[in-house]
């Protein structure tokens, strides 16, 4: 297995190599102003705005009021809802960001609950390269944006904050308004 940081780089050097196909519905109040793949039976709700290159899969939900950007992958059956920011991340199957976070440079794997007003942050205050613990060592990334990895089945409480570079184990449950360092 791959670092999540050259994971998560190869995945967004492969989404530009997509091509516009709308298999699902999106709504004529939505802006789509990059290129979007979108899976059989998903819908793009008002207000919603896509730019960069987008891969959602089938039965998803987007929006209102999303705003997906960069290079970005959305899995099958995903809710990303009102005012949620998702950037540059890779998401995997039944990934639920109901609303009004934002997802910033990260690998969200199946199966992931997202509590809302939660901050995946990308991003140091003093714009120093990010380190990822990576089979139990910290190692340099390269980068000065990355934001986390979160395993399969975690639950991630409302109004939590998960620092740039961190690793949530699979099955992984926050409290509410907990701040992951």
């Amino acid at each position: 297995m791959k670092e999540p940081w050259k994971e998560l780089e190869a995945g967004r050097t492969a989404l530009l190599q997509l091509q516009p196909c709308i298999r699902g519905e999106v709504s004529p109040a939505a802006h789509v102003l990059g290129v979007l793949e979108l899976g059989e039976g998903s819908v793009v709700l008002p207000g919603t705005v896509i730019e960069g290159h987008v891969r959602i899969g089938r039965g998803c939900r987007i929006g209102p009021n999303a705003y997906l950007r960069g290079e970005t992958r959305i899995g099958n059956d995903c809710i990303i809802g009102n005012a949620v920011e998702v950037k540059s991340s890779l998401l995997g199957d039944k990934v639920f960001v109901s609303h009004l976070s934002y997802i910033g440079d990260s690998i969200i794997r199946d199966d992931v609950n997202v509590g809302g007003g939660c901050i995946f942050s990308n991003f140091r205050h003093d714009a120093g390269e990010i380190r990822m613990p990576w089979q139990g060592e910290l190692h340099p990334t390269g980068l000065n944006k990355l934001g986390c990895v979160v395993g399969e089945h975690c639950r991630i409480g409302c109004k939590c904050v998960i620092l740039p570079g961190r690793v949530l184990p699979p099955a992984t449950w926050t409290t509410p308004g907990s701040v992951i360092r």
